[in-house]
């Protein structure tokens, strides 16, 4: 019983301070793009594409990229693969189920990091990234869902920090760290009656 006291108290803190964005969740339901709506139906999609090497690693970035409709920290709860059918969530949710994608394809790829990145179309972006490292046909190249424009190999983010390999502790703690930073954000907003912006808004 003792154990259990504070992993509730933990849960019922975070479901608190999730409350105010998940009550703006707009729209949460399965969105469908070309016929796929989960990552199993993606797989098949891509393997139906008659692709292979860099041709097939960018058909599936374009899946992702287009299925995650949304770019949202209101969902932080969502794996992602659920994520994916959702078709909302952010960086470390749609490039890990991208990198589900492409493992499901046999393509070697490397979940990454920077504490700090520039995003060229966002100036005043402080924060740090996830991406993929692939490597295909002999080479290695980032790739990033967060864009439709992005193509291997050109992304919409420059890092400025160290970028380092990140595994699958790394980034659940990373997104469990998210929460408490995330929800602050959401009640200032709901406390000053505006909206906080970049937490929830339509995909590039």
């Amino acid at each position: 019983m003792r154990f259990f006291k504070p992993v509730a108290g933990s849960l019922a803190a975070a479901a608190l301070l999730m409350m105010p964005g998940a009550l703006r969740l707009s729209n949460y339901k399965k969105n469908t793009v070309n016929g796929v709506t989960t990552l199993d139906e993606a797989v098949v999609a891509c393997q139906k594409s008659g692709l292979s090497d860099w041709e097939l690693v960018g058909y599936a970035q374009q899946l992702v990229a287009r299925k995650f409709a949304t770019y949202s920290t209101r969902n932080l709860w969502d794996p992602p693969a659920r994520a994916f059918a959702y078709g909302m969530g952010y960086c470390t949710q749609y490039n890990l189920a991208l990198k589900q994608l492409l493992e499901g394809l046999g393509i070697e790829t490397r979940a990454v990091y920077s504490r700090r990145v520039k995003i060229i179309d966002v100036p005043d972006w402080t924060m740090g990234h996830t991406w993929l490292r692939v490597t295909s046909d002999g080479k290695t190249l980032d790739v990033c869902a967060g864009r439709k424009t992005n193509t291997p190999g050109h992304n919409h983010f420059q890092p400025l920090t160290a970028v380092r390999q990140g595994n699958a502790l790394f980034f659940f703690l990373t997104q469990l760290c998210m929460i408490p930073f995330c929800g602050f954000v959401e009640w200032k907003a709901l406390l000053q009656g505006r909206d906080p912006g970049w937490t929830f808004r339509p995909s590039a």
